[in-house]
Parts: C-alpha cells; structure tokens; sequence
C-alpha cells in the first residue's frame, strides 16, 4: 500500500498544472491585532516589491460596503515612516509610494481639465501649531509622450505651490471645475495682543459659549507686540501659477473670537488664533471656510473677501433649533456644502475636541440644515462610532455618491462607513485600538473614490524557494496573469497556464514535477482577457526548486533529463516488487521523488540575488515608453512603440 502510494504521488507529479497559494491580507475582528500583539503597526509585506501597505482590522468588512471604489490613506506617525495608499475593499494594496520628502497629507482623487489625478500635499508638519511647508503634488495613472517619474508606475504630473512666497500649507487643497486650486497658507504676522488674556498654567482662560472678556489685570494680557501665525487661503490658476484671488483671516476675524489660549506669542513660536483647515468654493463663487481655533464656518464673498455669515464661534449669525447641537463644536475640520443640497446643509467633522479642551468621550460626523430666512441651525444627522472613538486632531467627513458617509477619525487609525441614517455598515481600523490618541497611527483624512490605475511600470515577477510570486503596483485593471515559458529567452514564448488574480500580490506553487522551461514571464490580463503589460523573463536554468524552500540537489537543466529520471524510477520499481522487496523499493522510490523535488530547474530567488523588479526600481526618470522595449514575448508584432498596445489578441487557456 506504502509502494503504491509513492507510485501514484509520483505519477501525478509530472503533471505540468501550477496551484495557486493562499493570501492573507488583513485581519477581520481580531483582539490580538487591537491588542498591539501583531505591533504597533501591522504591515502588508510582500516578495515581489519592495512597498509595503498597512494591514487593515476589519470590525465590519468593506466588502459589504463595496461600491467599486477604492480606500485612499496618507498613513503617517510615530511608529512608521509616511507614505500615500491606495487599498481595495479587501485590504489588499493597490498602489503606494514613499517617494517624497518629509511627511505626506490628504491623498486623494479630483478632476482637473476632465481628467482624474491624484493629489497629495507633502513635506515638512512640523511649523506652528499642526501646519507645515511642502508642496502639492498631481499624479496621473496614463502614458504620455514626456513624463516625470513619481516612481515606478505611476507619473508626476506637476506640483503645486503657494504664491507671493508663502509657505503650502496642508490642510487643504481642491481643484475647482474651472481649472483653478484652493490651498490653504499660513505667514507669521506682528501683532497687538495687549487687549487678550494670557494662558495662566496651560489653561483655558476662554470657556466655550462664554463671550470675551478682556483681562482685568495687565500682568495677565499679552503682549503690545506680538506674534501670531495667521491663516490664508489663495485661489490659483493651475495652468499659469497666476494668483487669482488671496483671503486673511486678520483683515476679517478679530483676535478676541479664538478659543485658543495665547501659550507664546514670539517671532519663533507664535501664536495660532484661527487655524483654517478647510476651503470650499460654492456655484456662487463664494468660499466656505473651517477655522478651527474660533470653533467657526464662515462663508466669504468671494470678490470683496467679507464676511457673509458665520455659523458657530462667538460671533454666530444662526439661532440654533437643536439645543445647542448644530452651532457648537470644538476642533471641527473638513466643513462641505452637502452635495445636492443646494447650500442649504453643511456637513463637517466635529472633533469635539482641541489640544486645549478634550474633556469629551466621542467625535462625530454631523449634517447641519441652514434657514437663511430665519437665520437659523438644525442637527440633521449625526455619525458616531460605537467605540466612542475619540480624536483630538485632523479628520474627515465624505459624503459618498450613494448617500452613505464615511468617516475618517484623523489622529486615530480608523475608517467607518454609515448609511444616511447612522447605522455604522462598515469599520476598519489600520492600527491598533490600543494606541488610539497616541499618535502611534494616524491619517489626517480617510477617503473613497472611483480610480482606474493604468501604470507604466512592468509587472514584477520573482522565484522564491518553491514559489512564484507576481504583482503589478497601481494597476487596477488585472484580473488574471498568464504564465509564459520558453527555452531561450529570445526564443517562442508558449502559454503555461492562466492563475486568477488573488490580492495585491499571486503566489503560485509549482507542483512537484511541473515541466517548466528554462525562461518564464508572466503576462497580465484584463477582465475581456486582453494582455496589459508583460514583466520581465527570469531565467530559472542555474538553480534548483525545492518544495521544501531552499533544499539542494543535482542539477537537471533540461526536461529530458526529468523524464530519464521518471522512467528510471518505474523500471526499479517493478525489478524491485519482482524480487518482493517492497518496502527497499518504496524507500528507494521516495528517494528518488525527493531527487526530483529538488532537481527542478527553477530559479530560486535567495536574498542576497538580483530580482526581476530590481531593475524597475532603478530606472531613470522619463522613461515612459520603454514598457516592453527589450521585452521579446510570442505577440510583439501587436505592440506598437508609438501608440502602446493596438489590436491585442485575446488568449484562450
């Protein structure tokens, strides 16, 4: 029986079929992952690139919430280095790059001129109160004729910086439908303050819902001439640079609105009375303004730069109809014109929250309807998570095209989908609850959007111990890789099998006796089976496959060699089991399947060779027409240098 086993486990071994492997992406409600158990942040790690993505905790999966969008995260802290991603419904990576100065802020997808970009601020947070001094940056997903390199997919398509010298700001930016961007802006500016109250031992002499009072005792005030960090926002058009229209909050706002206690007010370390994080343009060319420090909305006529009305803050022109509920908040961020609602309903994140008054217990997404004629606020809706996740900082609020609502919680690693009447649908966690308000994990939004990722880069193959891995960074599109194989690298390449794709990365198993040739490439196919790009060909002739990962044996370089062994091995079988030495010849028999086992002539990948995508990470800019330059695959009469891809034939497995 023992004998007859090994026979058949032999026979089926020379089977030319690959198996798939086995995924595992992220963590659905796990303990140990909230823990910390796993780390302070979990991380997808992967064979076939270098980029790694962050390992998502789903406490209710986004695959009930899949709406063929993808998850968009800046994920930045204490534990980790800053990078921008993009995540499917799965968890699984769809791209990321790291490849930008300093720390990264609010990636995400608009439209500009009729085409999707992605946008992206980076650089240096670490100005002020929570602003900084970097640049935007504008990546698009398609080929062009002259590009810059963001990285090895994707293309820079330019970068944007604040006019008249002024740092950019992170906070916000948005493109407009007529071509131009808003971006926020913050200039240290001299100022009065003797008329203010000083912060007496970090607290908050400043109550909320209490109007100012000045100080009544002058040892107390700030200083005749002090220093404050003010907040601005520009209008520019994106084509030519040329600064359209510039806003301050100081000509407006008086110091005495803010929140914020006056810790320092020097040149070095100034004072941040209004902290604007978000801006809006409305059809009426009017901006909608979040300021943070005065607890405020405002909306600014959009010629003169006046005040047309604020909601919240000391200064409020609305009666609230909801106790309270729908003008005060604390530490808001991300204030919208609700879509659909005419600007007649706002919606923002109300950290209920600030680095000055955190006595709280939960943040919250809340919708707000606006009765211009009564001058008047109502709490429509408002989103709380059940967790009672509480964030002192950042955070977004996105209303999604089918009228659900996605919460990100900012300085804590959480993203929470809700239907329109707050029932939480969806919830995922991208570090562990345990940390929460740490700082260990944060991103300052979390957002979703349609994207189709079209990279330039080639798909990336590697053999690792008894395992081909592939994947193809920022691509979308891919729905199943066809595996090639030939002879000579300049010879025929001739279809092996097609693997479905499965995750960011595919992991194939060979299985034992697979007859593979000498040079295989993998090829990426679309959902119609149309080929998108081809990787490079690894050559597997000078090393050995080994079930087991890293076994040695004699080498066999050619399939002839293989089937020699195979009959060899049936005809010491039967002179065996003639004689009646069945059990010498089962031993001898499994001893041969282990020579054949590691007698494969497949490429194992070790740490210190070369890999296939070695050679991606090391091209030069500008190169994005070389996809399939020295690449020498069965179709290349199809591809077209010029114009890429014409006419591809569809494959039939």
């Amino acid at each position: 029986m023992f004998c007859g086993l090994s026979f058949a486990c032999f026979i089926v071994a020379t089977i030319s079929i690959l198996a798939t492997a086995a995924h595992d992406e992220a963590y659905h409600d796990s303990g140990r992952y909230n823990a910390g158990q796993h780390g302070d942040y979990v991380e997808q790690r992967f064979v076939s690139t270098k980029s790694t993505a962050p390992k998502l905790n789903f406490m209710r999966p986004f695959t009930n919430c899949n709406d063929g969008t993808y998850l968009f995260l800046a994920p930045r802290g204490s534990v980790m280095n800053s990078s921008v991603c993009i995540l499917d419904a799965t968890g699984s990576l769809v791209w990321t790059s790291s490849d930008f100065e300093g720390q990264a802020y609010n990636l995400q997808v608009q439209q500009y001129l009729g085409k999707d970009y992605l946008t992206f601020w980076a650089g240096d947070n670490s100005l002020g109160g929570g602003h900084g001094d970097g640049k935007h940056y504008m990546v698009h997903q398609w080929r062009t004729e002259k590009c810059l390199q963001l990285d090895q997919n994707y293309n820079l398509f330019r970068t944007i910086t604040a006019a008249n010298g002024l740092a950019t700001d992170l906070h916000s930016f948005s493109i407009t439908p007529a071509g131009t961007a808003l971006l926020t802006v913050y200039e240290v500016i001299e100022a009065d303050l003797s008329g203010l109250p000083l912060s007496q031992g970090g607290g908050r002499p400043i109550l909320a819902n209490i109007p100012f009072l000045p100080p009544s005792d002058p040892s107390f005030a700030g200083p005749k001439k002090g220093y404050v960090w003010d907040s601005v926002f520009q209008e520019i058009d994106l084509e030519t640079g040329k600064l359209l229209f510039q806003w301050r909050a100081s000509d407006h706002f008086a110091y005495q609105q803010s929140y914020e206690p006056i810790r320092s007010a020097t040149q070095k370390e100034s004072w941040d009375w209004f902290h604007i994080n978000s801006v809006d343009k409305d059809d009426t060319d009017n901006y909608l303004i979040s300021a943070r420090h005065l607890r405020a909305v405002a909306n600014i006529d959009g010629r003169t730069g006046e005040v047309l009305w604020q909601l919240g803050g000391r200064s409020g022109s609305f009666k609230d109809r909801s106790a309270g509920t729908a003008i005060q908040y604390i530490g808001q961020h991300d204030a919208h014109w609700a879509p659909g609602s005419n600007q007649t309903a706002i919606t923002m994140f109300d950290n209920r929250a600030d680095w000055s008054d955190h006595q709280e217990s939960q943040s919250r997404g809340t919708r707000i309807h606006l009765d211009f004629e009564s001058m008047t606020a109502t709490l429509v809706t408002q989103y709380k998570h059940t967790e009672n996740v509480y964030s002192v900082s950042q955070g977004s609020y996105q209303t999604l095209p089918n009228g659900n609502v996605l919460l990100g919680y900012g300085n804590n690693p959480v993203l929470t989908e809700f239907a329109a009447n707050g029932t939480i649908l969806c919830d995922a966690y991208f570090g562990p609850s345990k940390g929460w308000t740490s700082g260990n994990v944060q991103s300052y939004r979390a957002l979703k959007f349609g994207w189709v990722g079209l990279p330039t880069g080639r798909p990336s193959l590697v053999i690792k111990g008894d395992t081909l891995y592939v994947s193809w960074l920022g691509s979308t599109e891919v729905r199943s890789w066809l595996i090639q194989h030939s002879t000579r690298s300049s010879g025929k390449f001739e279809a092996l099998t097609t693997i479905a794709k499965d995750g960011f990365e595919t992991s194939f198993i060979p299985r034992v006796g697979a007859e593979v040739r000498q040079h295989v490439q993998v090829l990426a196919l679309d959902k119609a089976r149309n080929i998108l790009a081809v990787s490079d060909t690894v050559n597997l002739a000078n090393a050995t496959w080994s079930a087991a990962g890293n076994a040695l044996g004699p080498q066999f370089e050619t399939d002839y060699e293989y089937r020699q062994l195979a009959k060899l091995s049936r005809d010491l079988q039967r002179l065996l089991m003639f004689f009646g030495l069945a059990l010498p010849s089962s031993c001898l028999l499994c001893w041969l399947c282990l020579g054949a086992r590691t007698s494969r002539s497949f490429h194992v990948v070790r740490s210190h060779e070369k890999r296939s995508d070695d050679t991606l990470w090391a091209r030069p800019q500008a190169r994005c027409h070389e996809l399939l330059a020295d690449s020498k695959p069965m179709w290349t009469s199809v591809i077209d240098g010029k114009r890429g891809f014409q006419d591809v034939p569809r494959y039939a497995t």
